[in-house]
């Protein structure tokens, strides 16, 4: 009787041996042998997509598919756990060194071959699983929104009317909008998440988008032509003005120049002034010259805020003006206490003393006119401004260190 138990509980202990690595992977991903760090973090991404597009997008790194095959594989994960009727599933077969996709639904005409074979390029070419997991899912996702696919509403098999609710273009917009870009690496995932939640905050107190991003290089073009060409294509800018702004990091490891610039558009243009960029970058640069990036950034939102509410507290300007009047009647008893060897005198003949003057007379040297060019850039509330490549009016400063 005995071997007969421990005989059974051998048998569940193999089982749920078996079963526990898949079901710890969560709902989106199924890694069963954890190859793929902070699955959280990637659970997360997937999780934005669905909620935001309506794509169950799916990933499974598996030491063998068994007796199928791995498109086969990549059909079941599709057929019993996607959420959507719209999904896409990308099965890597580890001891096979083999991939396969499944689109079901719309997916179908949004990867074909050739973009399903961009996808699985990001998914391959990088160092760690992490990375490719990530990869694959901003290739995906980049793919939605270059086709502009909207999340659907409607209720799925799995849903009911109760627990749906609709997503508006705009939030919709915000979410997708990568905020903190760290195509540098400079940045740990943590920091890159703090990040991201202040720029977001900054951003829906004053209605305009706040990004950061960080390059090697500017691949060939100028820092202002860079920044103001991102901004277009990833699609920042809030309302119809499309108000926002833009912080790049070049860290210089490819060009050979450190530079720093800050494109401004729409409201911000006027906010944050060729000034305030200017202190901003005083505030920011030193940081980033020890390589304390976190903290540079966290300090360019501070500034920015500053520079968009200027707000100041009522009673610092009486303050002000008083301690202002102290330190000028301080210096001037000091400049007085100076002078006490002088004597008032009765005429002018005592200053004069014996000086004698013989001849007199003007002589006309030369002139001098100065002229400065015009600059072509205009000007508005202290900000000048520039046309983009596509046509946009651009605020913002660039500089080197």
């Amino acid at each position: 009787m005995k071997n007969k138990v421990f005989a059974i509980l051998t048998v569940l202990v193999l089982c749920l041996s078996m079963v526990i690595p898949v079901s710890a992977a969560g709902t989106h991903i199924f890694d069963e042998n954890g190859y793929v760090s902070d699955i959280g973090t990637v659970e997360a991404m997937a999780q934005n997509i669905e909620d935001t597009y309506g794509y169950s997008v799916l990933l499974a790194i598996v030491d063998s598919t068994g007796d199928g095959n791995t498109k086969d594989y990549s059909y079941e994960l599709c057929e019993t756990k996607a959420t959507k009727e719209n999904s896409v599933a990308l099965t890597y077969d580890y001891v096979a060194q083999r991939y396969a996709f499944w689109c079901s639904g719309e997916a179908e005409a949004l990867f074909p071959e050739n973009v399903q074979k961009s996808v699985w390029d990001a998914f391959a070419y990088t160092e760690t699983y992490y990375d490719g997991a990530v990869g694959y899912y901003n290739a995906v996702e980049s793919i939605l929104k270059e086709n502009n696919v909207t999340v659907d509403t409607t209720p799925s098999q799995q849903e009911t009317q109760a627990d749906t609710e609709p997503v508006t273009e705009s939030a919709a917009s915000d979410r997708t909008l990568p905020l903190v870009t760290d195509n540098a690496d400079i940045l740990t995932d943590a920091e890159e998440a703090e990040l991201s939640v202040k720029l977001k905050e900054l951003g829906d107190k004053y209605d305009m988008d706040a990004a950061i991003l960080t390059v090697d290089s500017y691949e060939g073009k100028t820092d202002r032509a860079y920044a103001d060409d991102y901004f277009i294509e990833i699609g920042y800018g809030r309302g119809e003005s499309k108000d926002g702004f833009l912080f790049v990091f070049n860290t210089g490891k490819e060009d050979g120049t450190r530079n720093v610039y800050l494109a401004t558009h729409g409201s911000a243009i006027e906010y944050i002034t060729d000034f305030e960029i200017d202190v901003i970058f005083e505030m920011v640069l030193p940081d980033l010259e020890n390589g304390e990036y976190a903290a540079a950034f966290e300090t360019l939102t501070s500034e920015v805020e500053s520079a968009i509410d200027p707000s100041t507290p009522g009673y610092y300007i009486p303050l002000s003006i008083v301690i202002g009047f102290a330190i000028a009647f301080i210096i001037m008893k000091i400049q007085a206490s100076k002078l006490k060897t002088v004597r008032k005198q009765v005429n002018a003949a005592s200053y004069v003393a014996n000086v004698q003057l013989t001849y007199q007379y003007d002589n006309f040297m030369y002139s001098d006119v100065s002229r400065v060019k015009r600059s072509n850039d205009s000007s508005s509330g202290g900000s000048s401004t520039h046309t983009s490549s596509s046509g946009d009016t651009f605020g913002g400063k660039g500089r080197n260190f």
